[in-house]
Parts: structure tokens; sequence; C-alpha cells
């Protein structure tokens, strides 16, 4: 059942993987609802047992939801069953996943994994449900308000009595705030006695404690989104609410120590024009310093043998990037707009059980890349020559 977009540009990546996952599922009643909340008068059907799903930018993969619904078939004592998630709306069922993944692809193996590890009896009891996605007895239902949203009818149901479970075997990945995680991998690339930073899509200034930690007297951020800059402008000196390329070219003038790129340049029609704008904007010994995702890490790579590309928020597959970078592409990059390149750094995450096995056939095919392994470049890089 389906609920109110959450991730503008990005919402229908996510509703595509959510809703081909239901359609690979057993056949049940299924009702989706766009462009309000589901609420219990949605919940029809003949179905004894319903599956709720009323946040169509969260995962349930397949397996998933089929153990949630078995846990709650074999728990006759139960009305409803939660899964365990990521970012749960109670922290009862908080549980971070066996191990870190960046695709559907390895979500799917995740979700199995937890699945293959939980049973029926490892389910615990839940005294606060909250859930955006369950499995409740229809039954359960009866006597609640038509109008009341789903996503509200667990905690109704455990008020009337009805006993609440969470089941173990069931992963649900939902997406925390992402615009609020401080970038202080980036804030401790900034140069020892600098004083003026500026952070292009700064988002909501999560990375300004960072920054002041290191002496950062001066912040500016550039942030196109509106709502975001409201919220950077009261951490920030100064936010300008644009995109970079509407920011006029004699705006700053030799005045910044360090310019941040924080996952941006892959998101930019034109990095190449984005950083010549801002070189002349740095001091004589400035620096930028930017992240940006490997698009040949071994996920990406795993799914393309399988003929896959599935596009997400927040990942390696962005749907929102238009630029895609391997070491190589991003050290052109930043050497043919002027910079000298003074370190990549890498960030790595620990493959799944699947990966592992990928990138052991990997290693011995010859010219296979170093940076399998590798999910995100982080670059600084100076003006050659030494003046912007």
């Amino acid at each position: 059942m389906g609920g109110v977009p959450r991730f503008g540009p990005e919402a229908p990546w996510a509703r595509r993987v959510a809703r081909r996952w239901v359609r690979e599922m057993p056949a049940r009643d299924v009702v989706e609802v766009r462009g309000r909340k589901p609420t219990v008068a949605d919940a029809r059907g003949d179905s004894p047992l319903l599956l709720v799903w009323a946040d169509p930018e969260s995962y349930l993969a397949p397996p998933a939801a089929g153990h949630l619904l078995e846990t709650l078939e074999r728990s006759p004592e139960a009305a409803l069953v939660l899964p365990v998630s990521n970012e749960p709306w109670t922290e009862e069922v908080r549980h971070a996943p066996s191990f870190a993944y960046s695709t559907p692809t390895g979500l799917l193996e995740a979700a199995a994994a937890h699945a293959g590890a939980a049973s029926a009896a490892s389910s615990f009891p839940v005294a606060s449900p909250r859930s955006p996605v369950f499995a409740v007895r229809r039954a359960s239902l009866f006597g609640l308000s038509a109008d009341l949203p789903l996503e509200d009818a667990p905690p109704a149901i455990h008020r009337a009595g009805g006993r609440a479970l969470a089941d173990p075997g069931a992963y649900l990945h939902r997406y925390g705030e992402m615009d609020a995680q401080a970038r202080d991998d980036l804030a401790a690339k900034v140069p020892d006695g600098a004083r003026s930073v500026l952070d292009v899509g700064c988002s909501r200034g999560a990375t300004a404690e960072a920054l002041r930690r290191r002496g950062v007297s001066r912040i500016v951020g550039i942030e196109p989104d509106e709502e975001d800059a409201a919220q950077a402008v009261r951490v920030y000196d100064r936010v300008l609410s644009r995109t970079l390329e509407a920011v006029a070219p004699d705006e700053f003038s030799g005045e910044f120590d360090a310019i941040l790129f924080g996952d941006v340049l892959e998101h930019l029609e034109d990095p190449s024009d984005a950083l010549v704008r801002v070189r002349p904007w740095l001091s004589l010994p400035g620096v930028v310093v930017a992240s940006v995702p490997n698009v040949g890490n071994w996920a990406i790579v795993a799914d393309l043998l399988a003929g896959r590309f599935d596009y997400i928020p927040y990942s390696l597959l962005s749907g929102t990037h238009v630029r895609h970078f391997t070491r190589s592409a991003v050290r052109d990059l930043f050497e043919a707009t002027g910079y000298r390149v003074e370190s990549v750094d890498t960030v790595t995450l620990p493959p799944s059980p699947e990966g592992a096995r990928l990138l052991a056939r990997l290693s011995g095919y010859p010219g296979a890349s170093p940076d399998l392994s590798v999910a995100e470049f982080v670059v600084v890089a100076r003006p050659a020559g030494g003046r912007p």
C-alpha cells in the first residue's frame, strides 16, 4: 500500500524497486493508494492476514515479507508482527543488517541472511508497536475507525489489547536523515589554520560542528534546496540558496582556504565548469576537498554482470547521478580543470559473503582494478602553480 512520496526527484526510483518486489511476492490482496496515506478503509479483501506497506520508499524484500506473514500465521497469540529495521519508528525493533549493502541486490542478500538465521520462535514482544510496514490479522482492524491511517493501526490495536511481535527474520530497509549526516571525513582534510570554508551542497549544515572544531571561523554554504538552506543558515555564517551555476563568478574572490564538494560533483551536468568556477574563490594556499562515489565498486560490477542497474536514492546508484567516476576519471577531472591532485583517499565497506566470493574470483583476472572494494574517493587538490 502506498503513501506520500518523501524523496522528491528520487522518489520514483525507490517506488519502482519496491513495486517490483511486491509483484514478486506470492499472490495476496494488495491495495496501493496513490497521493494519500492508506487508511483502514483501504484494507479490503478476503485474506485473513494482511501485509501493510504504507511507505512505498522503504524496501521489504520478498523473503522478508514471506517470513513476516509466516511468523504471524504461526503465532496465534499475536495480532500483528513488525519487521526489524535499520531505521525503525520504535527503537525496540532497531537492528543492524548482517552486512553493509549499497544496491537492491545486496539488500536481497541481507534479507535472505536475516530470514535464514531466524525462526518464528525468535520473535519477541513489542511494547510500543510503530512501523510503516507490518503484518496484521484483518480481524484486528475491525472496530478501528475507517479513516485511521494504516500506519497508525499498530498502536491502536495494541491499546485495544492486541499483542504485537517483532520478527528478526524480516528486515526492512528505511532511509534515515541522510541530509543530517555530518561529513567529518571531509572536515578532517581542511588544512590546519584554515579560517574560511565554502561548503558546496551544504544541505542542512551538519558539517558545521566538525569545521568549527578545526578552528574555522567563517563558513559559507551553497544549497539550492530552500528548506535545507533555511536550516543551514542557523549554523553557517552565510548560506546562498541557489545552485552553484547561479552564483555570480565575482561573488567571491580569493577568500576561502578550503572549498568542500561532499558527494556533489556526480550530480552536476558539468563538474568541470564547477571546478573552474570556484578556482578564483580560493585563497593562495586554498584546497578543494571532494568526495565522489566509485562506479567501479564490486556491487555495481556484480549487478552489471547480472544485467541490472537499479537506481535507488542515496546510494552508488542514485537516480540523480549524472556523472560517474573511477579513480582515474576523478583525477583526470581535476587535472583538466587546472588543479594538482595532492591525495586520493578511499572509503571501503566490507563486502557481503557473495561480494567476497566475487572479489576472490575477480582478483585473478588480468587487469582487474584494485579499487573494486572502494565505495568512495576523497580528493584533495590545489590549483596548479599555486595560484587560482
